[in-house]
């Protein structure tokens, strides 16, 4: 579209900067074979913020004549470090989870997203095709999931149906509402052969095992290129830029959609940018590039950002609507500087802090885009007013130095068409493509192919503090122990966080049924995790079956309380002192059973075979002590 510097803008109000960059830290590294990586997306874990998840489309199976396929990787220490794999399904993955993964038979992904919800689980989603000497098939959807704050691999569900998808981008309720849990997609596709290309979006309410029929957002037909949020009520929004339905042609404003009633209701379509001046190329630049608006929203409202070319050149603006999207500010331009080309912005919000990142030229020399960097700004008043801009990049790199080595469109010059941002409640983590390194690897056919993933810590030093403590993960070392017998010691553990942004000091009560059975004082930093342990020994409880469980002192000033008590969902038994066959008697046929695997340890290929309830000291050894203890309990009864 043609720029046009007659169309409104609002320029930056600067608040000081807020805000203090890390280092710039690479992901992947620098393994054989070092291919590219692009299109990068990160997801801090909302309930333990140590715990990062990144994805990216990873080429490392090109060197072997390959395609591209959704990269995973995983910190467990702010960012600090990171493991590296493949999403399981690849070409070649002989693994019991990638042969049964549904993307077995196909041989490359794209468009990698990814969100978490607040119970540990992480969604990754992705488009699944095959490239053959023709091109690329049908691309179809597919969201794999991971458990235990993303450390276990679950599964993968396609999502059949739609045809040509493209362009998705995910949600997850994380309201502690009605739907808390659900989990949203919105995405580009023809619902049949007969109908339009244009945005859907389908849901899931049983952690992405199953998904809803997709329906076009809006009803008309109009949206493409789209983002999905969920607003502190639970309703979703989907962002797009307007086409025509009939001839493809932009329509020159970014629309909001809000669907209600856990994502069953379109119950608005809202002009939230009218005029709005798309950009399907960067002045100075070959590489691919389009505006792709993305939304996010927080307890104070929606916000919407962008690039366009309204002000001549390519720069970042934000809307918000602070009526449940029915009206949208005018927009704020977010780059502080006319000077250079500000593109493909990403934001996050963390309830006191809005932050925005995106691609800027400003310190690039000449007409042509040569030299890129990435650039922050943050709001401290819910997107009234932004800070002064920081570079987050510690050195620039040429955009147009790595080629695209994968169909479609070989040999051009590609940046990906999105990169991503999230945050804690103290620290926003921007994930970028970096071409710095670029020609460490190269390829006789394209070049320089080392095209990295690097991240970056912001500290945002919220004005306004936040108070938010959590435990979950509660668990025993053993399911069960024995009334009477005062040997077996139980360690009950859980995790405890600090989602605020102060220290802060309390207290965890752990309990059997309604039993105190332990405490703990806790003292943490904001934005840390540690592990809680606790000794008890059961002796003196009666036989029957517990509920272990976990509560956390509420912090001052904390509202969030659901995520301060934390219980084991694995019953805890305890039985009769002796009583290793269940019978309620302690009699000879125990001790049969005691001696039959006398001499046996845990862990080990001894003979006869480990039994632990025969281990009545708990000490992971049946030997002369716990008969010992069986004399002492023989001959008792329920």
């Amino acid at each position: 579209m043609v720029s046009d510097s007659s169309l409104p803008i609002q320029l930056p109000k600067v608040m000081g900067t807020g805000s203090t960059v890390g280092t710039n830290l690479p992901i992947v590294g620098e393994t054989s074979p070092d291919r590219q990586q692009v299109e990068p997306t990160i997801a801090v874990d909302p309930r333990n913020p140590s715990i990062i998840i990144a994805g990216a489309q990873d080429l490392r199976l090109k060197a072997a004549g390959g395609h591209r396929w959704h990269g995973y990787y995983r910190s467990t220490d702010g960012g600090q470090t990171w493991s590296s794999e493949l999403l399981p399904g690849f070409p070649g993955d002989t693994s019991a989870e990638g042969i049964a993964s549904p993307l077995h038979h196909s041989n490359a992904t794209s468009d990698p997203v990814i969100a978490f919800d607040n119970h540990g689980s992480l969604y990754y989603a992705g488009l699944v095709f095959n490239v053959t000497s023709t091109g690329i098939g049908n691309t179809v959807l597919f969201v794999a999931k991971y458990l235990d704050d993303g450390a276990t691999y679950a599964g993968t569900t396609l999502i059949t149906g739609p045809l040509f998808a493209d362009k998705e981008w995910i949600a997850v309720d994380n309201t502690g509402g009605p739907f808390d849990g659900r989990v949203y997609l919105a995405f580009d596709a023809n619902l049949t052969s007969t109908s339009y290309f244009a945005t859907m979006l389908t849901r899931s309410s049983d952690g992405g095992r199953t998904w809803s029929s997709p329906f076009y957002t809006p009803a008309d037909q109009t949206g493409e290129l789209p983002g999905v949020t969920v607003g502190s009520n639970g309703d979703v929004y989907v962002s797009s830029d307007a086409f025509d339905a009939l001839t493809g042609a932009p329509l020159g404003y970014i629309q909001v959609s809000k669907i209600t009633n856990g994502g069953t209701y379109l119950a608005q379509n809202v002009r939230a940018v009218d005029p709005a001046s798309l950009e399907f190329s960067i002045p100075g630049g070959s590489f691919r590039a389009a505006t792709i608006p993305q939304i996010a929203a927080d307890k104070n409202g929606v916000y919407l950002v962008w690039d366009d070319l309204r002000a001549g050149n390519v720069s970042v603006f934000i809307t918000r609507s602070t009526d449940a999207g029915s009206s949208w500010t005018s927009p704020l331009r977010v780059n502080d500087t006319p000077d250079g080309q500000h593109f493909f912005p990403t934001i996050t919000t963390t309830g006191e802090v809005v932050g925005v990142a995106w691609y800027d030229s400003r310190l690039n020399v000449g007409s042509s885009i040569t030299s890129l960097d990435v650039f922050y700004s943050q709001s401290q008043d819910s997107g009234l007013t932004f800070s002064q801009n920081v570079r987050v990049t510690s050195v620039s790199f040429n955009p147009e130095v790595v080629e695209r080595t994968d169909a479609p469109n070989f040999s051009e010059p590609f940046i990906g068409d999105y990169f991503e941002i999230s945050a804690s409640a103290t620290v926003a983590h921007v994930i970028w493509i970096d071409n710095r390194s670029a020609c460490d690897s190269t390829d006789l056919v394209f070049g320089c192919v080392d095209q990295d993933l690097y991240t970056s810590t912001i500290q945002l030093n919220p004005v306004t503090p936040s108070y938010d403590v959590g435990i979950y993960g509660l668990s025993t070392d053993t399911g069960f122990a024995y009334s009477t017998i005062g040997a077996r010691n139980i360690r009950v553990s859980l995790t405890a966080t600090n989602l605020g942004s102060t220290q802060e000091s309390f207290l965890v009560v752990f309990t059997a049924n309604s039993t105190v059975i332990g405490e703990a004082s806790v003292v943490i930093a904001a934005g840390a995790s540690q592990i809680v342990n606790i000794t008890w020994n059961a002796r003196s409880m009666a036989r029957g079956s517990y509920r272990i469980a976990g509560d956390a002192s509420v912090a001052p000033g904390e509202t969030n309380l659901g995520n301060n008590v934390a219980f084991d969902p694995v019953p805890f038994l305890i039985l009769l002192g002796g009583d290793v066959n269940g019978d309620c008697r302690v009699n000879i046929l125990d001790l049969v059973t005691v001696s039959a695997v006398y001499g046996s340890s845990i862990g080990h290929l001894s003979t006869p075979t480990w039994n632990p309830l025969a281990d009545l000291n708990n000490d992971g050894r049946i030997d002369m002590a716990d008969l010992s203890l069986f004399g002492t309990v023989f001959g008792q009864s329920c």
